[in-house]
């Protein structure tokens, strides 16, 4: 039982979801209970032999500086030959972050962990319709952070090892703004956003330890700062007929405004109106092709478990 008197449901994944949870669920930021972090899959061994035979064109070695520099300090890495082994000793010493990009959907050990996860999440909230689900790995050091940024996917953060703290901001002016939105979605820019550390005063932390996860509504910004040890998490963006008419709204009004100089005021998704945008949107993407703003990616460190930071600058002696 919880404290509500409801049963709690255990799925094969999600261990508890009570009324007040699914209530909120995609509304407001929510906080449950699941038991990856139970699951062999996730241990050193497992982990490096996933590092070892993920596509290396999907895989992203990365660092960061402080939250002052901000995610202009964001550059890429050259993992060489290391072992997967190797890797995940150079992370858990340095500030280092390895996205496996789409593990959980592609990989044939992970890909039964992600339909258990999206089998529960759809059995537990009744009329929760997925069109599209995407879902990798993180692994990433006791001090690396991710800069606020705003997903255009509904997104769960599954946490597996270590613990972190995400801060998720409103989905709203000043955090985020319809013209940032359709600057992001008419792919000018990435998903970061600038950043006022007085903007934390409004912000919802959550405390994240193995066997939590949570998840917040769409556009929410969010950053996320590790507390300690090395930290695994499960990324899940979702695309859903909500999200995809909201995002089809504010591409269209990008399109009105950027090829026919209209300046539409709304971005609404009821009535009609909101429907004729998302046939606009996507219309316009198979008319003007749009090249996508990606991270820095040229390497400027090489990955080396020796050093004391786990990597080291090209050009350092």
């Amino acid at each position: 039982m919880n404290g509500t008197g409801e049963t709690v449901t255990a799925g094969e994944v999600v261990s508890g979801w009570d009324a007040g949870t699914r209530a909120n669920f995609r509304q407001k930021v929510v906080v449950a209970r699941h038991n990856l972090h139970e699951r062999p899959e996730f241990s050193d061994a497992a982990l490096a032999a996933l590092i070892e035979r993920h596509p290396r064109d999907m895989t992203d070695f990365c660092t960061m500086g402080d939250l002052d520099e901000g995610a202009d300090s964001w550059r890429a890495g050259d993992p060489g030959d290391r072992s997967g082994a190797e890797l995940m000793d150079s992370v858990r010493k340095g500030k280092l972050w390895i996205n496996l990009r789409r593990a959980m959907t592609d990989d044939a050990v992970y890909r039964p962990l992600f339909e258990a996860m999206v089998a529960d999440m759809k059995r537990l909230n009744p009329g929760y319709r997925a069109l599209n689900h995407e879902s990798g790995i993180l692994i990433s050091s006791p001090t690396a952070q991710v800069f606020i940024h705003s997903d255009v996917s509904e997104t769960i953060l599954w946490h597996v090892r270590g613990k972190k703290r995400i801060r998720v901001y409103p989905a709203e002016a000043p955090y985020v703004t319809d013209e940032r939105m359709e600057a992001i979605l008419h792919l000018e820019q990435t998903e970061d956003l600038p950043f006022d550390p007085s903007w934390d005063d409004a912000c919802e932390a959550v405390d994240l330890e193995p066997g939590m996860f949570t998840a917040w509504p769409l556009h929410g910004p969010h950053r996320v700062q590790n507390l300690e040890g090395l930290n695994v998490s499960v990324t899940m963006e979702i695309v859903t007929p909500e999200s995809m008419l909201k995002n089809g709204v504010l591409h269209a009004n990008g399109v009105l405004r950027r090829k026919f100089g209209i300046n539409p005021k709304s971005a609404d998704t009821d009535g009609p109106g909101a429907y004729l945008k998302l046939v606009l949107s996507k219309a316009s993407k198979k008319l003007f092709r749009e090249n996508k703003p990606m991270p820095k990616s040229e390497r400027t460190f090489d990955i080396d478990p020796d050093a004391p930071t786990g990597f080291r600058d090209r050009g350092a002696a």
